[in-house]
């Protein structure tokens, strides 16, 4: 009979010999059990924290496991301390047999049902892709309205486009499409090879033309070029999955995901899980595959923005006081981690999320007309790396914070993505918001979009956040389709948001760009190198929108401000003062672009803008680490406060 009132550790092992003799505490060897277990001593009247010491070992979950408030106070961690030492899986683990399929020599495991993720050797499989590179164009859709609602249900392929594919091949594959902020993916109905024509299963989320944006495609998992390195084929039919070997393979451990979530800890508003931990543990091997649907019921192929409905590997629900430190997310499905309703006060730190097939982690709870007790708030992100992700949900975000308040996202590193590095609001215009007081600083931001999707930011803001601070960020490289790859983007109805300190370079359109919003304050950052113009403000207002105090400009190559609209200029919705505007020359420059004409330093002095600023000889050099070094005239006597851009990112 169990001593409930003596177990404080339990050892979780795969097998006896695993643990090492004069061991105090109780041994078992499931997570599972290790939940029974626990569920038996706090019935039992266990109150004090209890420690779940797990050794060594990939635990695969046959199922979802559930942490109810009744397992409060408890941390789960690796003996070893070594993330990699344990690894919790949602998959079954296969050994690869060598196969020939499509006249390629290859690896082929049995699925055992219908399943659309492999990994292989510890990465991502993808599926095979029509082109290898690059998209098509359609010929035409069911919907040619230029409206974003205007959505179909069908469109036509071009015959030169598909004439080497079979009607079934094209019918067992998946349609991707982008377009705007999104991509598609929808599986297919059927396929007419005569007129092209092909009828999605899902609706398209979006009308696929707009005034800004063309829709594109490719198809994956598509038998007649499977052989590619490193992709994979579905065999549906047969039930078998077929890998090709990337160079110097010689064996394939195959994970065959058959969970999309591997813990769900979720309390109620009276009975909150509390001072709950994982610490030092890996988890990996989920699936991606997922329904879409329209608040209206409608099935459709893809999210409204950022993957926001995708839940996580694990996904938590009135928590608090939990945390993950030194965790790793690896080859998984959806987010990593999904902060859902009623939660607070949850430390997600020095974790790593690397080749999600969304983004790494997804907060959010209820908006201001629901209740209270649904809110999130308070949770921190910090010291953590977030790469390689969107690996199937392009549109998803490093860190996406919907309806919540008092977050702080500092000190990560967040990095190859197809979209934006951070995105902050859910509410659209100037309505009330309960995304305020969000602090977010000292992160390191670069490589994003790559040319796929458009109208991201490398920290995108949405809605009014009053109290909402963006500082001593590092951000760089930021790539856009079709328009809007921006630094900083402060969308529709952003307010009273303080942007400061931060270091903005290398954006294919602009460093800043505010679509509409008012009283928000870009103070004392460095921007430099952008497509269009550093800085620019589209929809005018007859309010003050934004004001631009003491930053530094460098414009060789390209406009200071592009202000397109008369209240900006005509009407006082823009104020610039105490900024230093710099060339690598000291030839005058181009300080605005206005809609139809372009003003010099001394003309947008006459039109009341740049009060106080001045004009230097400055150059700008890129270090190996990101970060940037100026020389050239002190710009430091003229109000500029230097930023320490180095201490952006993981660094203590």
């Amino acid at each position: 009979m169990l001593n409930y009132n003596s177990i404080a550790t339990i050892y979780l092992a795969q097998k006896k010999s695993d643990v090492p003799e004069r061991l105090s505490g109780i041994t078992v060897y499931s997570l599972e059990e290790a939940l029974r277990l626990l569920t038996e001593l706090r019935n039992g009247g266990t109150t004090f924290p209890v420690v779940v010491r797990i050794f060594p070992g990939e635990y695969e979950l046959p199922e979802t496991l559930n942490i109810g408030a009744e397992l409060s106070y408890v941390s789960f961690e690796s003996y070893t301390g070594k993330a990699k030492d344990v690894i919790i899986s949602g998959a079954i683990k296969k050994t690869g047999k060598k196969a020939r399929f499509n006249g390629a020599e290859c690896f082929s495991a049995e699925t055992d049902g219908e399943i659309s993720d492999l990994y292989v050797n510890g990465r991502r499989a993808e599926p095979t892709r029509f082109p290898e590179t690059g998209y098509f164009k359609f010929a035409d859709v069911e919907n040619r309205g230029i409206g974003i609602d205007d959505v179909s249900k069908w469109v036509a392929l071009k015959n030169k486009d598909v004439k080497d594919l079979t009607k079934i091949e094209v019918e067992n594959a998946t349609l991707n499409f982008l377009h705007y902020w999104v991509d598609e993916h929808t599986e297919i109905e059927s396929f007419d090879k005569k007129t092209g024509k092909l009828v999605m299963k899902d609706f398209s989320r979006y009308g696929m033309y707009g005034e800004k944006t063309e829709s594109v495609y490719y198809l994956t998992n598509v038998k007649s070029v499977f052989g590619e390195k490193g992709r994979c084929y579905f065999d549906k039919e047969n039930g078998k999955v077929y890998y090709a070997p990337r160079t110097g393979e010689k064996a394939a451990e195959m994970h065959l995901p058959r969970l999309s979530r591997l813990i769900n800890v979720a309390g109620t508003p009276e009975s909150r899980v509390k001072n709950l931990s994982f610490k030092n543990m890996t988890f990996a091997y989920t699936r991606g595959d997922r329904k879409i649907f329209r608040d209206d019921g409608l099935n459709v192929a893809s999210d409204g923005q950022a993957a926001a409905g995708a839940e996580g590997a694990i996904n938590l629900k009135h928590a608090e006081n939990c945390t993950f430190s030194g965790c790793e997310f690896l080859n998984y499905g959806l987010y990593g981690i999904n902060v859902a309703e009623g939660c607070s006060s949850i430390v997600i730190t020095e974790s790593k999320f690397k080749d999600g097939g969304a983004g790494g982690v997804k907060i959010s709870g209820a908006d201001c007309f629901g209740k209270k007790e649904d809110r999130t708030h308070s949770i921190e992100v910090s010291y953590s790396e977030i790469g390689g992700c969107g690996k199937r949900y392009m549109a998803a975000c490093g860190i996406l914070i919907g309806h919540a308040y008092n977050n702080k996202i500092v000190h990560n590193e967040i990095h190859d993505l197809f979209y934006s590095g951070i995105s902050v609001g859910w509410v659209w215009g100037y309505k009330e918001s309960v995304a305020k007081n969000n602090y977010i600083a000292y992160n390191k931001i670069y490589d994003l979009g790559k040319g796929v999707l458009s109208d991201m930011g490398g920290i995108y803001l949405l809605g009014s956040q009053k109290g909402t601070v963006v500082a001593n960020n590092l951000i760089y490289n930021v790539r856009a389709r079709e328009y809007g790859g921006w630094a900083i983007y402060t969308d529709e109805g952003s307010a009273y948001i303080t942007i400061e300190n931060n270091v903005c370079y290398d954006c294919s359109e602009n460093c800043f760009h505010q679509h509409y919003g008012k009283m928000n304050l870009v103070r004392n950052n460095l921007f430099l190198k952008a497509g269009a113009e550093l800085c620019r403000v589209t929809r005018g207002e007859m309010h003050l929108s934004v004001v631009f105090e003491n930053n530094l400009f460098l414009a060789d190559s390209c406009a200071v401000y592009g202000f397109l609209a008369k209240e900006h200029i005509e009407f006082g919705g823009v104020q610039t003062r105490n900024n230093v505007i710099c060339s690598a020359t000291g030839k005058d420059v181009t300080v605005i672009a206005g809609a139809d004409k372009k003003y010099g330093f001394s003309e947008a002095e006459k039109l009341g803008f740049e009060n106080g600023s001045v004009q230097c000889v400055v150059k700008a050099e890129v270090l190996c680490d990101g970060t940037v070094e100026i020389y050239g005239d002190d710009v430091y006597k003229y109000g500029f406060t230097p930023i320490d851009v180095k201490k952006a990112g993981i660094n203590k």
